[in-house]
C-alpha cells in the first residue's frame, strides 16, 4: 500500500514540478505538452525508471527544459521517425517489472501510433519528448537486480 501511495505521490509531484519548473524556464503549457506526451507513450512502451525518490525531480526539470529546444520542421519529423524505429524495435519493455501484469499485446501498437500521430501534428516539443522516452527503452541501462537481459 505505502509504494502505491508512492507512486501517486511521484505522479502528483512531477505534474506539480513541471508546472513550477515550466514558470521559471519555458512556457507551462509547452512544460505540460512534453510531460503529458512523454508519459502517455511510456504508459505503453515500457521503459527505464529512475529511482522513485528522483523520478519526479528529473522528469519536471526534463519537460520543461524540452520546450527550450529549438528544432525545425525537418529534424521533428527526423527524431518522430528514430523515436518509431526505435519503438518498434524495443517496445514494451518492462524494465523493473513494476507492474503485476505483462505488457499486453496491443502496447508495441499503441505506442508506434501514439509516436504516428506526430508525424501528423509536427510539434517539436512532442518529439523530443518521444525521443526522450524512446532512449529510455534501449537495454542499455541496468535492469532491477543489476542484470541486464
Amino acid at each position: 500500500m505505502s509504494y502505491g501511495i508512492g507512486l501517486k505521490l511521484n505522479l502528483f509531484s512531477g505534474i506539480l514540478l513541471t508546472v513550477l519548473f515550466g514558470l521559471l524556464f519555458s512556457s507551462v503549457l509547452h512544460s505540460i505538452l512534453a510531460l503529458v506526451s512523454f508519459m502517455v507513450l511510456r504508459k505503453f512502451s515500457g521503459g527505464f525508471h529512475l529511482p522513485i525518490t528522483i523520478c519526479s525531480f528529473v522528469t519536471g526539470l526534463v519537460a520543461s527544459l524540452i520546450p527550450l529546444v529549438q528544432i525545425d520542421q525537418q529534424t521533428t519529423a527526423y527524431l518522430t521517425m528514430i523515436s518509431l524505429m526505435i519503438t518498434l524495435i524495443f517496445a514494451p519493455n518492462n524494465y523493473e517489472e513494476l507492474y503485476n501484469v505483462e505488457f499486453d499485446s496491443w502496447s508495441k501498437g499503441i505506442s508506434v501510433l501514439i509516436i504516428l500521430s506526430n508525424l501528423y501534428f509536427q510539434s517539436a516539443v512532442v518529439a523530443v519528448s518521444f525521443i526522450i522516452q524512446s532512449l529510455l527503452l534501449l537495454p542499455i541501462y541496468p535492469r532491477k537486480g543489476g542484470v541486464n537481459t
